[in-house]
């Protein structure tokens, strides 16, 4: 074997490709306050915090979470930013239509207000060149992966078996009730992402998906996606009129802000029966081909905490879900 290949570790380029990504968008998301900047990074943070939580059980706490801590706080950061820009967008859209485009750029000016005052937030927070050094304790990290190298393959096996489990079994509670009244759609788009990020992990390190699965399981997410966006509109038509007191003033607009709620509401319903609809169609096929592309080598166990039997301290497979995959940080 050539030296070139005892060295490419694919999953390793995949995850340093991500850190780089992260120095070049936080000064366009954090100085620049571009929209793609602001989501590129907030989406790299997850995909990393997947590929963290992928090596939780083979990874120190002491160099883990620093590196972990430096991520949420960014995406936290980045979160007001990225939904606003995101409500900003949609009401846009409905700036012209002849019934809800009033409403829609009465709570828009709000909103570009709020944006600007989250910018200045943002602003007197930490310069991006200090959350790019928080960032560098990727490299203590960095060094503990390469050791790791050889247990990622049957990380990824079993953590992929779970989260699969977990998304089908919310799905399938989303599938059984009109309009999801028995599960929890945004439970289920958490576990969701996860689970797509860490198939993302999978195929950097070569294992490849067929990709009308990966299509159809991407068709599923834009459904919980789109699903959201209308669900954080709604939110917005029910806040904004309260901070502005718009009943007290103005009564009719009021009661279009009501019926604007109403469509979103009928949006986010249509895009949580199309999440239904496509689960069942496609959701076997998903489920099979993934089980079938990532074969568990050993037997799934619950890790143990303490000793085992013989008093000795050996650390388990790591099979657990990571503790806080229901977190929407």
């Amino acid at each position: 074997m050539s030296k070139r290949s005892q060295d490419h570790f694919p999953f390793l380029s995949y995850v340093d490709d991500l850190v780089s990504e992260l120095h070049q968008k936080v000064p366009k998301a954090l100085k620049e306050f571009d929209a793609d900047g602001i989501h590129d990074a907030r989406v790299a943070t997850r995909r990393l915090k997947a590929a963290l939580d992928l090596l939780r059980f083979v990874l120190s706490d002491d160099h883990r979470k620093p590196f972990e801590k430096a991520l949420k706080k960014l995406r936290k950061r980045l979160g007001p930013l990225r939904d606003l820009d995101v409500m900003i967008e949609h009401l846009g859209e409905l700036s012209s239509h002849p019934v809800h485009g009033p409403v829609a750029n009465w709570l828009r000016d709000p909103l570009i207000r709020e944006r600007e005052e989250a910018r200045d937030k943002a602003r007197k927070d930490a310069a991006p060149a200090d959350v790019l050094a928080k960032i560098g304790a990727w490299w203590a990290v960095r060094e503990e992966i390469v050791e790791a190298r050889e247990a990622v393959d049957s990380l990824l096996a079993e953590s992929l078996h779970l989260q699969l489990d977990a998304f089908a079994e919310r799905a399938e509670l989303i599938g059984s009730a009109d309009g999801g009244k028995a599960g929890d759609p945004h439970q289920l788009r958490i576990a969701g992402k996860l689970l797509r990020y860490t198939l993302e992990l999978a195929q950097a390190q070569g294992h490849k998906l067929p990709a009308s699965v990966l299509r159809g399981f991407k068709k599923m997410q834009e459904a919980l996606g789109s699903w959201h966006d209308y669900v954080v509109l709604i939110e917005c038509a029910m806040r904004v009129p309260i901070d502005e007191s718009l009943a007290y003033h103005d009564l009719e607009m009021q009661k279009r802000v009501v019926d604007l709620s109403r469509l979103f509401l009928r949006r986010a319903a249509r895009e949580l029966a199309n999440f239904s609809k496509l689960w069942g169609r496609r959701g076997a096929e998903v489920a099979r081909t993934i089980r079938e592309k990532f074969p568990l080598t050993r037997p799934v166990i619950e890790p143990q905490t303490g000793p085992g039997p013989s008093g000795s301290s050996d650390t388990p497979a790591p099979v657990a879900l990571p503790p806080d995959v229901a977190s929407t940080a």
